[in-house]
């Protein structure tokens, strides 16, 4: 369990390009967890929910009371040679006081409600045989309310749902290469637009196990109503003295025959007194907009510099940008922030600082917002 209150002062929260209003507010939020396990099975739940008050003159765009309410479970079971893994989660916050991105590369703004909810069943049979098999099925729904929502360019959002079937087949040549295959199917649904919009997948993996980490080489297929696309990458993780590189570099073709170099780079490493870690990310995707296609690019940077063993500053850098080839509409993101940090005891954290947030749209132009924060958390392990 954990119980965080915060106080905070923005700028510009909506970061609207024509007019900026302030925003003070206050808050506490509460979550919770449990896990009950056995040699076999274990099922955790975790949820929780804020009480809020906003006042200044944007304080009218955000909900106040009993807010952001959310709930998941998972429920796993192992067997001799199979495993099988449920999951469910509602989650409903205000796009307001959602970051730029944090939903996919969509830049969802606006003083709507994002309600999502999402289910998955995985199954796997054979995991300890050179031939093994699975199934993937997911479901994903949201919806905004209780606002109005908008996206790049200023365009309308409406609830969209996914659904998505995997079929995989794995294949152990040896103790040390490794074959994989995957054929999916998804559909995409929109509120606002009539019909579906239904795509075929078809990736695999080559990956040959070594002993600073694996190798992989990995080939996409999809079939999709505006067309054909295809991808490739090679994929190579390394354990260093002080941390660890995951890395890739590929190449995709997309649907309307645009060539794109695709990559990603995630590094962490740990320091005689500070964290450093640094992700990177390009590929080609559907947009959770609209489903069209769309080129992400995001960069992100955390540096956490320990003063003495309670304290230290914590540094971050995000950038984000999220392209339609075929439209051209480009929005970017890119958000700034330092805190310092002080640990009260073993379960106690105070943080204190400052945020500055962008986001340039070509068309609904660019919206700053100045930020200062403070919170203060508290954690506590019950038994029963």
């Amino acid at each position: 369990m954990a119980v965080e209150t915060s106080v905070d002062v923005q700028s510009n929260p909506q970061l609207d390009a024509a007019q900026s209003q302030r925003r003070d507010q206050a808050g506490t939020a509460f979550s919770f967890g449990g896990l009950s396990e056995t040699r076999s099975q274990k099922l955790s739940l975790m949820g929780g929910l804020a009480l809020r008050g906003s006042d200044g003159p944007g304080g009218d765009d955000v909900a106040n009371g009993v807010v952001d309410p959310f709930l998941a479970m998972q429920y796993d079971r192992q067997a001799r040679d199979a495993s099988l893994s449920l999951a469910a989660r509602f989650q409903e916050t205000d796009l307001v006081q959602s970051g730029p991105g944090e939903f996919g590369g969509t830049f969802e703004s606006g003083t709507a409600k994002r309600r999502s909810f999402g289910a998955e069943i995985d199954l796997k049979l054979r995991e300890n045989a050179r031939l093994g098999f699975g199934i993937l099925a997911v479901v994903q729904k949201t919806d905004f309310v209780d606002g109005t929502a908008v996206g790049q360019g200023g365009q309308a959002l409406s609830g969209t749902t996914r659904h998505r079937l995997d079929v995989r087949a794995r294949l152990d040549l040896d103790a040390a290469h490794h074959v994989s295959a995957t054929l999916g199917y998804r559909v995409f649904r929109q509120e606002a637009a009539p019909g579906s919009r239904e795509s075929f997948h078809l990736d695999g993996i080559y990956q040959i196990d070594r002993p600073l980490g694996p190798f992989s080489v990995r080939m996409g297929y999809v079939r999709a109503e505006a067309g054909h696309r295809v991808s490739g990458a090679v994929d190579r993780v390394l354990a260093l003295p002080n941390g660890k590189l995951h890395a890739g570099i590929g190449a995709a073709r997309g649907a309307t025959g645009g060539r794109y170099v695709t990559g990603h780079l995630d590094y962490k490493a740990a320091f005689g007194r500070g964290e450093f870690e640094a992700r990177l990310r390009r590929k080609l995707a559907s947009s959770d907009q609209d489903d069209s296609e769309q080129v992400n690019t995001a960069i992100a940077l955390r540096y956490r510099i320990e003063g003495t063993p309670v304290d230290g500053i914590a540094v971050q850098i995000d950038w984000e940008e999220a392209k339609n080839p075929l439209s051209g509409l480009t929005t970017i993101s890119r958000i700034f922030a330092i805190s310092y940090v002080r640990s009260l005891s073993r379960r106690a954290q105070f943080t204190v600082g400052l945020r500055r947030r962008d986001l340039r749209d070509s068309v609904s132009g660019t919206g700053r917002s100045n930020e200062i924060f403070m919170s203060f958390t508290r954690k506590f392990s019950p038994r029963f």
